[in-house]
Order: structure tokens, then C-alpha cells, then sequence
């Protein structure tokens, strides 16, 4: 039987079994972050036509994580930004692969040894670094004629969720009395598109937000699926949710510096739970508790 004619019922069953069987066939729809104890906590990896949501509190570093997955991912990764432009991503992944400082690296104020592992890290970065490019205008259209690209992406990352009401207001849903236009039911919106965008493009779609609901008064600022606002989209459609927190953004005498936690707040194929990371603010640089 030719293995398009193959149901796909059959070739997870065909594929469970060579893992049993010992074959080591590795799932090529699991795409691992590098980070080791996120990859087990849900399953191996990201998974492709999935949609994962990262959100956290402003300043708590949900960029950096993203970039140092992208960073540590192996398959061919497009990280679309709205906050920043490439040459200034670039310049942040020098300073998380070569682990210095970013404003040593930006004023030029670096040793010899400094140096040498900026060296090292470009040489690496040029063989295996992400696609960095601008999110654009043109909403989630931009993102899917990028992921249209030859070789097409494995994992996508957008960043972030707001920057795609640009051009799809003028299609969002019309609410209330007046029938104007109503922003969450636009964000919503662009969720879902998200998640059309992984399956169609058969990629993992990372889509970073920000914590409209978040209450920063109540005692445990944590984040919640809540948090994320705009309709409960992001509970509904996502596959992954994972909010990012560090305790010393809000109480800086805890004696908890670096100190950084990954919920996952919903996952289709797994349990909740947190994900321990330490996060270098000098390199703004995310590692593993397994790191090394």
C-alpha cells in the first residue's frame, strides 16, 4: 500500500509499535525546545500543527524565553517580532549564546576571553540560528505568507498576539448596540487564526501575548489561564498554555534572584504543572535546571 493510502489511524499504530519494538523511530511531529525539562513535562516537545501560547507579566522576559528556545531548537525555526527589530534580536542571541553581558556587548566593553566566546558564538549562530524577521502590517495574512516560505518552517514564533490586530480589525467581529469595532473579539479572532495557520502549515505556531486580566494587587500573581483575556480564546483554541513568572519582579528581597517558573496552564497531551528555569538578567539568558 502506498503510504499516502495509509489512514493516519494506522500509521500511529505502525510507528507506537516500532517504539515498542525498540526500532528508535523518532516522532518527526514532536519537536523538542532543548529545554529538557519542559520537553518532559509535555511529551517530547512542541508538536507540529499545534498552537502554544506563552504569556507573562510585562518585563518578566517572555521574548528571551521564546528567543532562547528558537535558539536551541534544531529544525528550521521563523521567529516574526514586533518588538524589536532583527539586527536587535541577533544582537541578544550573541549575548545568550556567548553568555555576555548585553550592555558590555552593545558598548563594545569586553575582554579577550569575552571576545573569544562572541567569536565562537557567531560561527555557531551561523550555522544553526532562527529566521528573524519584522512582523508586519499585514496581521495574521504576514505570518502565513511567511510560513509559506521555501523550506517551510517547522516551528513558527509570533510575537506577539497584539501586534495582529494591524490589518485584521478591519475583518473582526462587530459588537454591541453601535455594531463598532471590539478588540477582544479581534484578539480572539487572531488566536484563532493561529491555530489555522499551524494546521494548515503543518508547523508549531508559538504565539506570545501579554496578561490583559492579569491583577497585580492579588497575593499570588502567578499567571492563570484567565489572565489571558480576550474571550477565552486562548484556553479554547490553544493546544499548550504556559504562563511565565519570576517572583523578583515584584519583591526583589526574597533571596529568589533568577528564580524563574513556566506553568503549564493547559496541555491537550499531558498534565499542568511548572517547569523550573534561572533566568541571567545581565545575558538575559533562560536555563534549565537540567542545563549542564
Amino acid at each position: 500500500m502506498p503510504p499516502h493510502d495509509i489512514s493516519p489511524l494506522t500509521r500511529v499504530v505502525t510507528r507506537i509499535d516500532r517504539l515498542r519494538d525498540g526500532d528508535g523511530e523518532v516522532d518527526a511531529a514532536i519537536i523538542p525546545t532543548g529545554f529538557p525539562s519542559l520537553d518532559h513535562a509535555i511529551g517530547g516537545g512542541f508538536r507540529r500543527g499545534a498552537l502554544m501560547v506563552l504569556g507573562g507579566d510585562d518585563g518578566v522576559g517572555a521574548s528571551a524565553f521564546a528567543l532562547a528556545m528558537a535558539l536551541r531548537i534544531r529544525e528550521r525555526t521563523l521567529m516574526l517580532t514586533s518588538e524589536m527589530p532583527p539586527e536587535r534580536a541577533y544582537e541578544r542571541a550573541l549575548a545568550m549564546t556567548a553568555r555576555v553581558p548585553l550592555d558590555a556587548l552593545r558598548l563594545g566593553v569586553v575582554d579577550e576571553f569575552a571576545r573569544a566566546r562572541l567569536a565562537a558564538a557567531a560561527v555557531a549562530l551561523r550555522d544553526q540560528a532562527p529566521i528573524i524577521d519584522t512582523l508586519g502590517a499585514g496581521g495574521t495574512d504576514a505570518v502565513q505568507e511567511a510560513a509559506a516560505a521555501v523550506p517551510p518552517p517547522a516551528v513558527i514564533i509570533v510575537d506577539g498576539l497584539e501586534a495582529l490586530l494591524a490589518q485584521d480589525h478591519r475583518t473582526a467581529p462587530r459588537m454591541g448596540p453601535r455594531m463598532g469595532y471590539d478588540r477582544d473579539d479581534a484578539l480572539a479572532a487572531a488566536v484563532l487564526a493561529m491555530k489555522r495557520v499551524a494546521l494548515s502549515c503543518n508547523a508549531a505556531v508559538l504565539l506570545l501575548t501579554h496578561l490583559p486580566s492579569l491583577d497585580r494587587a492579588r497575593a499570588d500573581r502567578r499567571p492563570r489561564l484567565t489572565d489571558f483575556g480576550v474571550r477565552g480564546a486562548v484556553g479554547t483554541h490553544a493546544d499548550l498554555v504556559m504562563g511565565l513568572y519570576r517572583e523578583e519582579q515584584y519583591d526583589g528581597d526574597l533571596g529568589v534572584t533568577g528564580a524563574a517558573e513556566l506553568l503549564l496552564l493547559k496541555s491537550r497531551d499531558g498534565a499542568l504543572g511548572y517547569v523550573d528555569l534561572y533566568f541571567s538578567a545581565e545575558c538575559i539568558r533562560f536555563e534549565d535546571v537540567l542545563d549542564g
